[in-house]
């Protein structure tokens, strides 16, 4: 049995899942897994990389390339709306 931890890691080995995803397939609260997400980030394994796919307006289109933070924005600077595409987190090899 692996912990929650390497669950969410071999999930995002194979493909780019947003948090409210892990949190659906893991049955835990999404805010538990950001908490995990911001740990694998710092240390994702020997070999591999930690990417961000950043979120983006529904509307407008703007892109949040420059977020660090892993939690969705709450709205976009641009046009003010609150239609954001969640974040997806992704691990590959290097």
């Amino acid at each position: 049995m692996s912990t929650i931890r390497q669950a969410i890691k071999d999930l995002l080995q194979e493909q780019p899942l947003s948090a409210l995803e892990l949190s659906q397939r893991l049955s835990i609260s999404e805010k538990e897994v950001l908490g995990h997400l911001g740990h694998i980030a710092k240390a994702p394994g020997p070999g591999q990389r930690f990417h961000i796919l950043p979120s983006v307006c529904n509307i407008c289109g703007f892109t949040f390339k420059k977020r660090d933070r892993l939690a969705t924005p709450s709205r976009c600077p641009i046009c003010r709306r609150q239609s954001i595409r969640r974040p997806r987190f992704q691990i590959t090899k290097e």
